[in-house]
């Protein structure tokens, strides 16, 4: 019987002259050395299971022999333990690997969770050709006090004032939380997790200077932070300056403002009034998606795809959702949370969106949603193919009932179980 190992083994060394692509763990690396010189179109290397005890001497070794010898390599893919206690201990640093690859083309990072702590020591060779950056986005880096002045005696100095702080910076100061990010004139895709409002404030300034010359263009941009307040200045700063490439953007809030908890705090919408004319994709979590000025949508021409996962609070209107239809060409809307949904904003769905393919409802309030009402909706979604759906027990009786009148649409239910299907 043939072990784990062996086979690996065995596949490595059949034509390994045709492997574009490698992932194995760092515990099997042995195997790699003795056949580099034969890996003449490896593109791929993935090496994965990386913790506290594991020395990635020989993974550099391995990378900065085959770079020498073919120089094939462009994608890189680090992953640690998906362990969360594993994950606590100090895991090797990624200096070296990464340093290693002549011509990146993706550096992927999103399963090696403090990576993005380490983002302006990192040396990418080739740097500006760099297309694809991607980081964990529930891991934001903690921020990094500004250095204490040293003392030059023994004798007692009077501490100099701290500098005033305005939005996570210090006032007259540049942000340099994404410096490595400015050099990367390529770059298309971006997942990051951000500690600093101010983060992207450098591109605005270079928008406001001259707009084209704006180098980094990024497509796609899925952006976190802790506070929902710092988020919201992130994401109206990225869709301010990069207007002109945004394809596909996600705002992350991964915890809740002092406002959801004091209704005595005015909560500002944000939004914007200018066209994204590339914009296709578009998803909110956290307060982000309560905020968003539905008005927004009259401004993305091409979006086909809206999703909104709220937690844990409610929006404070039940209309809120009526406005969906500012989005005409949808053809993918998910909710997710504690949205209000009613007969009428089903309705609204139902006229509005003419071309939708894909709706999800999960987890929202649904107590207003008649089963006459649910039926009218999905009779006037014409072009509707999947629907998962979850709006209570009754509901379900519904769309087991509605299944006979739409046979080539497939419906999920709250249990995820198949009530309709195309045959």
């Amino acid at each position: 019987m043939f072990t784990r190992n062996e086979i690996e083994r065995t596949f490595l060394l059949h034509r390994p002259e045709v492997i574009r692509t490698i992932s194995l763990p760092i515990q099997r690396l042995a195997a790699l050395p003795s056949i580099v010189t034969s890996l003449l179109n490896l593109v791929r290397f993935e090496l994965y299971g990386i913790t506290w005890h594991f020395n990635l001497d020989p993974a550099i070794e391995f990378v900065q022999q085959h770079t020498k010898l073919h120089g094939t390599i462009r994608e890189l893919k680090v992953a640690g333990p998906n362990d969360v206690e594993a994950r606590q201990l100090k895991k090797p640093k990624l200096h070296g690997i990464i340093q290693a690859i002549k011509h990146p083309r993706v550096i992927d990072l999103s399963r090696y969770k403090e990576a993005v702590r380490d983002l302006n020591s990192f040396q990418i060779q080739n740097v500006d050709r760099l297309e694809q950056l991607l980081f964990n986005i529930e891991y934001i880096p903690p921020s990094r006090p500004p250095p204490t002045p040293k003392l030059e005696s023994s004798a007692t100095v009077l501490a100099a004032p701290s500098p005033q702080v305005q939005n996570g910076a210090p006032l007259g100061q540049e942000d340099h939380t994404l410096d490595l990010i400015r050099e990367c004139s390529s770059l298309t895709t971006l997942h990051i997790g951000v500690q600093s409002p101010t983060a992207f404030s450098w591109a605005v300034n270079c928008y406001d200077s001259n707009p084209s010359s704006m180098l980094l263009r990024p497509k796609v941009l899925h952006i976190s932070s802790a506070g929902a307040s710092t988020a919201k200045r992130i994401v109206e700063d990225c869709v301010y300056a990069f207007r002109n490439s945004l394809e596909d953007l996600k705002g992350v809030a991964l915890s809740l403002s002092r406002a959801s908890s004091s209704p005595s705090i005015k909560i500002a919408s944000f939004g914007w009034s200018w066209p994204l004319h590339q914009l296709s994709v578009l998803s909110l979590q956290g307060e982000l998606a309560t905020w968003f000025d539905l008005e927004s949508l009259r401004f993305c021409p091409k979006l086909t795809e809206f999703k909104l996962r709220l937690q844990p609070n409610p929006p404070a209107k039940a209309d809120f959702l009526e406005k969906v239809f500012l989005a005409p060409h949808l053809k993918v809307f998910s909710l997710t949370g504690l949205w209000i949904v009613t007969d009428s904003v089903m309705d609204s769905l139902g006229d509005g969106l003419a071309k939708l393919q894909s709706l999800v409802i999960i987890g929202c309030d649904c107590q207003s949603v008649t089963g006459d009402g649910l039926k009218r909706a999905l009779s006037k979604m014409k072009t509707l193919e999947r629907a998962q759906l979850d709006l209570g027990e009754k509901m379900e009786v519904v769309l087991e009932r509605y299944r006979g009148e739409r046979p080539g649409l497939e419906i999920r239910g709250a249990t995820h179980d198949i009530l309709g299907r195309r045959d």
